[in-house]
C-alpha cells in the first residue's frame, strides 16, 4: 500500500515538473514575440525617419469615395455609401439612396442626409453601393 502511494506521489511529482516546463517554454516564447515585435517596430519607425523624402503613396480615383449618411435627424448610427458618379454632393445635403429593407427583404428607395464626405484614399469597408442621385430636399 505504501508503495502504490509512493508511486501516485511520484507520479503527480512528474505531472507538476512537465506542467512547470511547458509553462516557462511558453513565457519563453511570449517574450520572444515581444522581443520581435518590438525590434520590427523599431526597424519601421527608423525607416520612417531615415527617409523623409519618400513620394506619399498615389492616392485612389474618385471611384472610392464614400459618404456617411443618416436617415433620421439627430440619428446616432450611420450608414456609408460610394459617391458614384455624382457631382456636387456637400455636407448637410440630402440624397436618395437604397436601403435594404430588413423585414420584407427587399431594397428601398431612402432619403438619407449627408453627414461626412471621405478624404482622398480613406477607404470605408461598409460601403458597398452607390448613392442614386442629389435631392432638392430642405428638411427632415
Amino acid at each position: 500500500m505504501i508503495i502504490a502511494v509512493d508511486v501516485i506521489v511520484t507520479f503527480l511529482l512528474c505531472v507538476v515538473g512537465f506542467l512547470a516546463y511547458l509553462l516557462h517554454k511558453k513565457r519563453e516564447e511570449i517574450a520572444a514575440l515581444k522581443n520581435e515585435l518590438h525590434r520590427l517596430q523599431s526597424q519601421k519607425s527608423a525607416a520612417v525617419q531615415s527617409s523623409p523624402t519618400q513620394t506619399p503613396p498615389p492616392l485612389l480615383s474618385d471611384e472610392n469615395t464614400f459618404v456617411r449618411v443618416i436617415f433620421k435627424k439627430n440619428d446616432k448610427k450611420y450608414y456609408d455609401y460610394l459617391l458614384g458618379k455624382v457631382d456636387g454632393v456637400q455636407i448637410g445635403d440630402f440624397v436618395e439612396v437604397y436601403f435594404n429593407n430588413k423585414l420584407s427583404g427587399k431594397p428601398e428607395r431612402r432619403i438619407a442626409k449627408v453627414i461626412y464626405i471621405s478624404k482622398p484614399g480613406e477607404i470605408s469597408e461598409y460601403a458597398r453601393s452607390a448613392i442614386k442621385r442629389k435631392v432638392n430636399y430642405s428638411k427632415w
